[in-house]
């Protein structure tokens, strides 16, 4: 292979007037002279496994001159190299007692323009240029760079990329692959130890730290093409357990565990639903921003940084971001109320769970921000059978107030629609019916002035206060107990306070008057219901005899009244038999 340096070469050798330094003409022509007189006494103490200890050796020359040779060769650069050629290491070489067969010096130093006797100038201007052209001579017996260069293939557009002597050493003690594989990050940084970016730096200081088993820099820098592309991303993330600190003084955690993601509904649930699993790359898109080392954050607290992330789940779940522009949440962000939820307070980041399975994730969701609310939850009939019992049936948060397009509760129309919330359940017979719990518990509050009232506001005006009772002013809004609780806001000895809360007047006779839910039965308010049991026969019987009555008289009085009828039949009878006689007297 032709070298644009061979040639520089060739034209310094032909240049008249090049002077070789007179120490070195004087050692190589005694070491010469010394070798034709008793070529014996110069290689007697070799080690007995080098080849080039067989005076036939073509290496015999060589190592005549180039053993315990404390001369330097120097470049135009200023740098030096030793002349010695370090025997006794190469003989215990890879190249030497490490290699399957004997290797002479001519072996690698083939090039008989530069290394023919006497040499002419080194060709390199520079150490560097030298390792180069030394590892150009490698590639005769190995692999070229261009297939061999561990964690370096994918790095062809870098200019400083390694050579052969780089990593096994520029010199005959050559450091074997065995060697290096067994540390392979000391490898590594044997040349990057130090980085121009701060954070590539610490990066890679605490990934090295970090390396678990069959873990090192190639894990990341790969010679083949990674795939997927975000597996540096799960890699690094999950190794990294530092964390970073914003201008607040508040910390943002790097570690990610990979099969946190793999566990959630972008993972496995994906799977199931026959999609393919998100990546990283698929939310984390801009490539300006995401690529490493990273974008500094533009945010100064850990709640700015929350708000910001929910741009990348609108990016997939339009309907829903859509939905949640409309609710309370949305509102409250819109007038700088920050600590309203956001997608990542209640779904999470990275490890997103089906939101209602179980079913008492979504109480324990709400609860995270609204704590005091679900406090009184927990304590109720509903929380109790919920969290208690495990019962799915009963109503949760998303229930009565909806998933993301959450209203307002303090509004006019959502307090004369929330009947029809408590109805959802409780006018459900197939569902009462499994609980025996009866449904006129809602039809009873309809038909009552309370109900009434507030079904016609619903109806007409559901803008409009109104202040008749509904349902969660008697029986409390999330602190809801059964009726026959002792501390039950609509216990017989609790439902005076209860009523005063909009009848301050009333006295301890006012609810006695309220025959509560209960249909009048033999049970339940038998006074009334034997009443009601009269005037139902009593109405239907009075209106029953009147009718008939009015029904006769009218009857009557069209005509049809038996003896009127049959005297005109008699008239009838009668008159032509008169003519006749008047016929006969005529």
């Amino acid at each position: 292979m032709d070298y644009p340096m061979d040639r520089q070469w060739s034209a310094r050798i032909v240049t008249p007037g090049i002077a070789w330094p007179i120490e070195l003409c004087v050692v190589v022509l005694c070491l010469f002279a010394i070798w034709l007189l008793n070529p014996t006494a110069v290689l007697a103490d070799l080690p007995p496994n080098l080849p080039s200890a067989d005076l036939s050796s073509p290496s015999s020359p060589c190592v005549g001159c180039h053993r315990d040779n404390d001369h330097t060769l120097s470049l135009p650069s200023g740098e030096t190299l030793s002349l010695d050629a370090n025997i006794a290491e190469l003989a215990v070489s890879v190249h030497g007692s490490g290699s399957a067969e004997p290797l002479n010096c001519t072996d690698c130093h083939t090039n008989e323009t530069n290394y023919r006797y006497p040499h002419l100038p080194s060709p390199a201007l520079t150490r560097e240029e030298y390792g180069e052209r030394v590892a150009q001579s490698c590639q005769n017996c190995h692999a070229p760079l261009a297939k061999h260069n561990p964690g370096h293939l994918n790095a062809v557009d870098n200019p400083n990329l390694p050579n052969c002597v780089d990593c096994h050493g520029q010199g005959h003690s050559v450091t074997s692959v065995a060697v290096l594989t067994a540390d392979p990050v000391a490898a590594c940084q044997g040349c990057h130890q130090s980085f121009d970016d701060p954070q590539i730096g610490r990066v890679h200081e605490e990934l090295a730290a970090n390396f678990g088993d069959n873990q090192n820099c190639q894990s990341c820098h790969s010679d083949r093409p990674i795939y997927p592309a975000d597996v540096r991303c799960r890699d690094c993330h999950l190794m990294l357990q530092s964390s970073i600190e914003l201008a607040s003084g508040e910390s943002v955690s790097l570690h990610v565990d990979p099969a946190s993601i793999s566990d959630s509904v972008h993972g496995s649930s994906m799977v199931e639903h026959r999609y393919t699993p998100l990546r990283c790359t698929n939310c984390h898109s801009d490539s300006e921003r995401y690529e490493f080392p990273h974008q500094a954050l533009t945010v100064d607290d850990a709640r700015s940084l929350t708000l910001e992330m929910d741009d990348l789940c609108q990016e997939c779940h339009t309907d829903i971001a859509a939905l949640d522009h409309d609710g309370v949440h949305e509102a409250a962000r819109e007038k700088n109320e920050l600590a309203a939820a956001s997608c990542a307070d209640c779904h999470g980041s990275h490890n997103i769970q089906s939101p209602t399975e179980p079913r008492e994730r979504i109480s324990e969701t709400c609860g995270n921000c609204h704590s005091t609310i679900n406090d009184a939850y927990v304590e109720s009939v509903h929380g109790a059978a919920l969290l208690g019992e495990h019962n799915p049936d009963v109503p949760v948060c998303i229930d009565c107030h909806g998933v993301h397009n959450i209203a307002p509760p303090q509004t006019a129309q959502f307090r004369v629609t929330s009947p029809d919330l408590c109805a959802g359940c409780h006018a459900n017979e197939t569902l009462m019916a499994k609980y025996d719990i009866s449904t006129n518990v809602f039809d009873t509050y309809v038909a009552d002035f309370h109900g009434t009232t507030v079904e016609l506001f619903e109806k007409q005006t559901p803008w409009q206060e109104t202040n008749k009772a509904v349902c969660y002013d008697c029986h409390g809004i999330h602190n809801i107990l059964p009726a026959n609780d002792e501390h039950s806001q609509v216990i017989k000895e609790n439902l005076l306070v209860t009523c005063q809360q909009c009848h301050p007047d009333a006295s301890a006779n006012f609810p006695a008057s309220w025959t509560s839910h209960f249909e009048p039965s033999p049970e339940h308010n038998p006074l009334v219901y034997y009443i009601n049991l009269f005037y139902a026969v009593l109405i239907p019987g009075v209106l029953g005899g009147f009718a008939l009555l009015i029904g006769s008289d009218v009857y009557r009085r069209l005509g049809k009244n038996p003896r009127r009828v049959a005297g005109a039949k008699t008239t009838k009878e009668k008159s032509p038999r008169q003519e006749d006689e008047k016929g006969d007297a005529e």
